[in-house]
């Protein structure tokens, strides 16, 4: 019999020992102390990290954000192959932004109606790309970046054993072009006028 390595999460058992007698306050008290020093344990690697991020205003009243804050706090906390995943999802998200807010016309034919815009979300994310950039809703470098991101996501979940992945460094770079994305693509005007 061979041996097999096992990931044993008993801290809930614990809990839900101490709450059914009486000592919730105790049990919700050891759980925060875990997680606080599971949060603290490699704390200057998530300053680092958090310090790689590259600046810049970001619109946060669109669609794609809460998934860009989730893929930020991935990276900071050192989940790097969520990381990559999450990038390929935001980038999908990105599309669907970019057309809800083009103005999207078919010959002489008016403006697409959202209905017919919904539509295009069933695409694959490589097809929507290529879409958007013949379209011209997107620039050549977003395209660019976009075919990474989706390629790069690709590996992850499907990966070969020929293949050797370095997460931590696919991560910063997938952060690193979806920031790009978003500047390329979205612009905020500064505040000071």
């Amino acid at each position: 019999m061979s041996e097999r390595l096992v990931f044993i999460n008993g801290l809930p058992a614990l809990y839900g020992e101490l709450k059914r007698v009486g000592k919730e306050e105790k049990a919700r008290a050891l759980l925060k102390d875990f997680l606080k020093n599971t949060f603290e344990l490699d704390l200057e690697e998530k300053v680092n990290r958090f310090l790689d991020i590259p600046g810049g205003l970001k619109p946060a009243d669109m669609d794609y954000f809460k998934l860009y804050w989730e893929l930020i706090q991935l990276y900071i906390n050192g989940l790097f192959y969520s990381t990559v995943v999450l990038s390929g999802v935001l980038c999908e998200r990105v599309c669907y932004d970019v057309l809800s807010k083009a103005k999207i016309r078919i010959g002489e034919r008016e403006v697409l109606p959202e209905d017919d815009i919904t539509c295009l979300y069933k695409m694959n994310l490589y097809d929507l790309i290529m879409l958007l950039e013949k379209w011209k809703l997107i620039k050549g470098k977003t395209k660019a970046d976009m075919i990474e991101i989706n390629n790069k996501r690709n590996s992850y979940v499907h990966p070969t054993k020929s293949r050797t992945l370095d997460a931590r460094k696919d991560s910063f770079d997938m952060i690193r072009r979806i920031s790009g994305i978003l500047e390329n693509e979205f612009v905020v005007e500064s505040m000071q006028k």
